[in-house]
C-alpha cells in the first residue's frame, strides 16, 4: 500500500542506501530478505501531535508510537518547546512541560541531557541518538519566555518585544526549527500557578508571529484555539485566517470533536476550516483517531488526590499503604469523601472496568464493569476497585470509558472522510498516568476499517496525507527514491492489546503504554528499528529539514 490511497498490489520492494529501489519482481541477491508474504507493507505512519521532546533523550524510539507504526513524530506542540531558551530557564521549560503534559518532573530533571541554547544546538543535540525521524516545531511559550523572561507569563508583550520574539523565531526556523507552535487553552498552566506564556499572548502577536515563516518556504504551524470546545469565537476565526494568510503556511489546528457539554463546537471549527479553504488558505484541523479513555494504576496515581484519605493511603510506602487500604474503618471515610469531596475527574462508577491486571492467575476480571462486580460481591463499587488492586499487588490497571455513543460514532465515520482533516490528536509522549494515545494508528486500522474507509484509504490518512502537509516531498509514499520509511503488519493480527504501567524512565517513573500485535517490522531509513515488537538496537532517526 504505497500511501497514496490507490489499490494495494502485490510486488517485491528493494532498498538501497536507505531508499526505495527497484518495486516488482526482484532476483533475491539482496544481502538481508524480509519476507512479507501475507503482510502489508506501508509507509511509516507520521504522528503529526506529540510531546517526545524530552524523552526522545533517555527512550530514543518514542515508545510506544514507534510499536504502532510511527516512524517519524513532531514535536514542540502546543508551544512548549526546549529550544530556544537560555540555560538558566531550561528547569523552568522543564517543569512547564512536565505540569501541562503530565510528566515526572524528576525522570525529566535527570534524563533530559539538554542544556538549554539555540535550536540549532538542540538539534545537534538529537542527532546520532534517536530511533525514529523528528519533525521540531518552534514553540511560542518557549520564544516569549527567551525574550520576556518571568513576565512573559503575566502581561502582553510590548511592540519592541513581538520584533524580539519575531527575530528569535526567524533565528531558530533558519537553524532547522520545521515552524512554529502555540496554544491558548484556559485549561493550561504551569507549575507557578500562572497561565503559560502562550496564553497570555494577544491575537496580533501570534499573527506577527506567523508572518515570520512566509520567509522560510516549506515550514508549518500548529495551534490549539482558546475557543475550540465552545466553537470558535469572531477573534478566533479571524486570527486563524490572519495567521494562515501572512505565513502561507498550512495551519494545523487541535483539534475538532464533539466533546461532552460542546455538541456544537466541531460545526462551528469545520466550517471555519471549508471557508478558509475556499479562500485559498490552509486551515487543516486534526481528528481525534483514537477512544479518550482514562486509566488508572493505584500503585501510582494523582486522580485521587484532592480526596485527602485517599491520596494519604496511597502515598504512604508499601506495606503501610496496603495496611490502610485494606482498613474498615479507613474505607468508610474513602467512601464518604469520595462522594463529598469535590474531584478532577467525575467518577461515574458505572463506566469503570477492570483493564489489565498483572497477575495471571487472577485475568478472568479483565474488561468487566466495576459496578457488575461490586454487584456480585456486595460491595460498593471503590471497595471492589481495591480488593481487585490488593490481589494484584496494586498493578491492576482500570480504565474509565469515556465513548459518548452511537452518535459521536457516526460523526468520527464523518469527520474522518473529510478531506481537510488530518488523523493525530494522539498527545504522544504526555499525560502519561492517565492516557496514551500514541496507539491511533492501531485503533484507526482496527476501528474504521472497512467502514468509512478502505484500508489503502486509512494508511493513506496515517503516511502520505500528514507527509503531504509537511512538505515530506520523499517519506510517506512508497515510490523508487524514497526514504525508506515502512512498517509492516498483519492486517489480521493487528490490535491493540494489553494496557499496562511500564516503569522505564529515569527515576523509576512509570507511564502508561498500549502493547500492539500484528506488526513485524518497523524501518526508518532502511534500517530496522523494531522487529516482532522488539529494539533493535540501531538508532537510525533523523531530524528532518526542509
Amino acid at each position: 500500500m504505497d500511501g497514496t490511497g490507490q489499490p494495494s498490489y502485490v510486488a517485491d520492494l528493494e532498498i538501497r542506501d536507505g531508499r526505495i529501489g527497484p518495486i516488482g519482481r526482484q532476483s533475491g541477491r539482496s544481502s538481508r530478505v524480509i519476507d512479507a508474504d501475507g503482510l502489508v507493507v506501508a509507509p511509516g505512519f507520521i504522528d503529526l501531535h506529540t510531546h517526545y521532546d524530552a524523552q526522545l533523550m533517555f527512550e530514543p524510539t518514542a515508545s510506544p508510537a514507534s510499536w504502532h507504526g510511527v516512524t517519524t513524530v513532531v514535536t514542540g506542540n502546543c508551544g512548549f518547546s526546549l529550544a530556544p531558551s537560555k540555560p538558566a530557564d531550561r528547569d523552568w521549560l522543564l517543569y512547564l512541560l512536565a505540569r501541562v503534559e503530565g510528566m515526572s518532573p524528576a525522570a525529566l530533571a535527570a534524563g533530559v541531557t539538554f542544556g538549554g541554547g539555540s535550536m540549532g544546538q538542540y538539534l545537534e543535540h538529537l542527532k546520532g541518538g534517536i530511533g525514529v525521524n523528528v519533525v521540531p516545531l518552534v514553540g511560542h511559550s518557549a520564544v516569549r519566555r527567551l525574550v520576556m523572561g518571568a513576565d512573559a507569563s503575566t502581561r502582553p508583550a510590548t511592540d519592541d518585544e513581538i520584533v524580539a520574539m519575531q527575530a528569535v523565531l526567524d533565528r531558530a526556523l533558519a537553524e532547522g526549527g520545521f515552524g512554529f507552535s502555540t496554544s491558548q487553552l484556559d485549561v493550561h498552566a504551569d507549575h507557578e500557578g500562572n497561565a503559560v506564556p502562550s496564553n497570555v499572548a494577544a491575537p496580533e502577536e501570534l499573527v506577527a508571529l506567523a508572518e515570520v515563516l512566509a520567509g522560510h518556504p516549506g515550514t508549518v504551524m500548529e495551534i490549539a484555539p482558546r475557543s475550540s470546545l465552545p466553537g470558535y469565537t469572531d477573534v478566533d476565526r479571524q486570527m486563524l485566517f490572519d495567521m494562515a494568510r501572512v505565513s502561507n503556511a498550512p495551519l494545523n489546528v487541535n483539534m475538532i470533536d464533539w466533546f461532552p457539554g460542546f455538541t456544537e463546537g466541531w460545526e462551528v471549527n469545520l466550517a471555519a476550516a471549508e471557508a478558509a479553504n475556499r479562500e485559498g488558505l490552509r486551515i487543516l484541523p486534526m481528528f481525534r483517531a483514537n477512544p479518550q479513555d482514562f486509566f488508572f494504576c493505584l500503585a501510582d496515581t494523582f486522580i485521587f488526590d484532592d480526596v485527602p484519605s485517599v491520596r494519604d493511603a496511597l502515598v504512604l510506602p508499601p506495606g503501610r499503604r496496603e495496611a490502610a487500604l485494606r482498613d474498615p474503618e479507613a474505607r468508610r471515610t474513602m467512601r464518604e469523601e469520595l462522594a463529598t469531596v469535590r474531584r478532577s475527574v467525575n467518577f461515574d462508577w458505572e463506566r469503570v472496568r477492570v483493564g489489565t491486571i498483572a497477575d495471571e492467575a487472577n485475568r478472568g476480571d479483565e474488561g468487566r464493569s466495576i459496578t457488575s462486580l461490586a454487584g456480585e460481591r456486595g460491595v460498593h463499587p471503590f471497595d471492589a476497585v481495591l480488593d481487585i488492586a490488593l490481589a494484584d499487588n496494586l498493578r491492576t490497571v482500570f480504565r474509565i470509558d469515556r465513548s459518548q455513543g452511537p452518535a459521536h460514532t457516526e460523526l468520527l465515520k464523518r469527520l474522518v472522510r473529510h478531506p481537510l482533516l488530518m488523523a493525530g490528536s494522539s498527545d504522544g509522549g504526555a499525560h502519561l498516568q492517565t492516557f496514551c494515545g500514541a496507539d491511533y494508528p492501531t485503533q484507526m486500522l482496527m476501528n474504521l476499517v472497512p467502514d468509512p474507509l478502505s484500508l489503502e484509504e486509512a494508511v493513506h490518512k496515517l503516511s502520505g496525507q500528514p507527509a503531504a502537509m509537511l512538505n515530506l516531498t520523499d517519506r510517506g509514499v512508497i515510490r523508487p527514491g524514497a526514504v525508506a520509511d515502512l512498517v509492516l503488519f498483519d492486517p489480521e493480527r493487528l490490535g491493540s492489546g494489553a494496557t499496562y504501567f511500564l516503569d522505564d524512565f529515569p527515576t523509576g517513573a512509570s507511564r502508561l503504554v498500549h502493547q500492539p500485535t500484528g506488526y513485524v517490522a518497523v524501518i526508518v531509513g532502511g534500517q530496522p528499528l523494531l522487529r516482532d515488537g522488539k529494539p533493535t538496537g540501531d538508532l537510525p532517526g533523523q531530524v528532518l529539514t526542509r
